[in-house]
């Protein structure tokens, strides 16, 4: 008996098997961002603002900050939600490091777990989808070979 995986490949046609290699390797994509919130969260460092911060109405912030480790940071900042006659305020509390900050540290956590759930059950529902195709193509393949085939 073949293992599944051979069953699976074999049963589906050439541009599924190309779209089940693209989903696949697409799924890596929030793996990769799962690691990069992970690595921030364990080494960044605690920052306030310095200076101005500009805020976008319905977009992210971009400013300046300095670390906890006394060397500073510049870029965008991601959860600060504050109207455009709050960017004066200094000494905002953030986490960051040279060239990003968030206004909280647990949101680097909690998206790094929606993201390390995301990759594992994408790939089980990409999976559960070409297992089911590929089945359907071999029962469909077995039927049109027995229909076409001289009856005795």
């Amino acid at each position: 008996m073949r293992s599944w995986i051979v069953g699976l490949v074999v049963g589906l046609r050439s541009w599924q098997r190309a779209a089940l290699v693209v989903s696949l390797c697409a799924l890596a994509l929030p793996l990769w961002f799962a690691a990069g919130n992970t690595d921030r969260y364990r080494h960044g460092q605690p920052a306030v603002t310095e200076g101005f911060v500009d805020c976008e109405w319905d977009g992210p912030c971009e400013g300046a900050w300095t670390l906890a480790d006394g060397g500073r940071g510049r870029g965008r900042i991601d959860g600060l939600d504050f109207y455009a006659e709050e960017e004066l305020v200094k000494n905002i509390p953030l986490f960051g490091g040279r060239d990003w900050a968030v206004a909280d540290r647990g949101t680097l956590l909690r998206h790094a777990v929606a993201q390390y759930t995301v990759a594992p059950a994408g790939a089980a529902l990409v999976i559960w989808i070409a297992r089911r195709r590929s089945k359907y193509n071999q029962e469909m393949s077995e039927l049109i070979r027995r229909y076409r085939s001289p009856a005795p």
